[in-house]
C-alpha cells in the first residue's frame, strides 16, 4: 500500500480513509511497509497512529482488555468487576514485534515464556501461518492466525488471582525462512505498586490457596531475573 503513495503523509491519507471502513487496518499497512523493507516508515505510522485524535489503538485495545478481564471474571463465578478491583490499579501497553526473515529460523527462536501480566490480546500477522506456538500435552504446538481475530494469552496474574483456574500460557515465537511476520501485542495488567492476592472466593477444601500474596513490581524483577525460563516465574509464589 504504501508503494502506492508517493510519501509517507500520502499512505497516512489513504490509512486515515481506511481505518474507518475497518478499526484494525493499521496491521495491513504496517505489514506493508515491513514487507517492503520500510520498517522506520511502519514504526513511524504506528506512533503517528497513537497519537492520531480520531483513532487511537491503545485506547480500544484498553477498552477490550476492560471488557475480556470482565468476561474472565463472570466465567469464575464472579462480579465482572472483581478481577479489575482485584488488579488494584492497572498497567497497559502495546508493542509492536517486527521479525524479518531468516534462512535458519531454528536459530532465532524466542525463549519460551508466560507473560508476568494479566492476559495479553495479540492480532497476528495473517499472511505467516507460523508465528506464535504455545505448550500444549508437553509439545509445541502453532497457533494459526485467523483473519479479524485476536489470540488472548492468559498470564502469571490471572493464575495466581484465579487459585490456578485458569493457567497463564507459555509460548514462544519463531521466524519464518521466507517472509517478514509483524505482530501487535497488547498487555494488560496490574499497576506495579499493586498488591496481588489471590482471591478468596475461589479457596475451598478441595481448592486450597495455591499462591502467596506478592507485590507486581517484585514480581516483575522475579520474572525479569529468569531470563524468560519457561514459567519459572510463578513458581517463584507458589506455595
Amino acid at each position: 500500500m504504501y508503494g502506492k503513495c508517493s510519501s509517507l503523509p500520502d499512505a497516512w491519507s489513504v490509512f486515515h480513509d481506511l481505518v474507518h471502513k475497518n478499526a484494525f487496518s493499521c496491521n495491513i499497512m504496517i505489514s506493508t511497509l515491513c514487507a517492503n523493507g520500510q520498517s522506520a516508515q511502519a514504526i513511524h505510522l504506528f506512533l503517528a497512529l497513537a497519537s492520531d485524535s480520531v483513532v487511537r489503538p491503545t485506547h480500544v485495545s484498553f477498552v477490550a482488555a476492560k471488557r475480556v478481564l470482565g468476561l474472565f471474571s463472570e466465567s469464575l463465578g464472579l462480579e465482572s468487576g472483581a478481577l479489575e478491583e482485584a488488579f488494584g490499579g492497572e498497567r497497559h501497553a502495546m508493542r509492536m514485534n517486527y521479525y524479518p526473515p531468516c534462512p535458519e529460523p531454528e536459530l532465532t527462536i524466542l525463549d519460551a515464556h508466560a507473560d508476568p501480566n494479566g492476559f495479553t490480546i495479540l492480532q497476528q500477522d495473517t499472511r505467516v501461518k507460523d508465528g506464535l506456538q504455545i505448550v500444549h500435552c508437553g509439545a509445541w504446538v502453532p497457533i494459526k492466525p485467523l483473519p479479524g481475530a485476536f489470540v488472548v494469552n492468559i498470564g502469571d496474574q490471572l493464575q495466581v488471582l484465579s487459585n490456578d483456574a485458569y493457567k497463564s500460557v507459555e509460548h514462544r515465537a519463531v521466524v519464518n525462512s521466507e517472509r517478514t511476520r509483524v505482530s501487535i501485542a497488547s498487555f494488560y495488567g496490574p499497576a506495579e505498586d499493586s498488591h496481588i492476592a489471590l482471591l478468596a472466593q475461589l479457596v475451598a477444601d478441595e481448592a486450597p490457596a495455591c499462591f502467596k500474596d506478592s507485590v507486581y513490581g517484585n514480581y516483575l524483577q522475579s520474572f525479569y531475573a529468569s531470563k524468560l525460563d519457561g514459567k519459572a516465574a510463578i513458581e517463584t509464589v507458589r506455595y
